[in-house]
């Protein structure tokens, strides 16, 4: 069995290595960007659910307080 590679295949293999790690390094700098993306996006979003939930829980508790004082008030009397 011949187990001796040429100087050729050991330089085809070093090339092929070389240009799978920087294939790797490629789709790890693009998912970077994507992941800086996704978490500007996201952060954006908690931002505005934030200012809303901001505003709309006083105006709910406020809203159910005049609910429930109507409703207590429109009760019929009972002696």
């Amino acid at each position: 069995m011949n187990n001796e590679r040429s100087l050729q295949d050991i330089l085809e293999w070093i090339v092929l290595g070389l240009l799978i790690a920087v294939a790797a390094l490629v789709v790890l700098w693009v998912g970077g960007w994507v992941f800086r993306f996704l978490g500007s996006v996201l952060l954006a979003i908690s931002g505005i659910i934030w200012v809303l939930l901001k505003f709309a829980v006083p105006a709910l508790i406020i809203a159910a307080a005049i609910y429930f004082l109507v409703r207590f008030l429109q009760r019929p009397k009972t002696a």
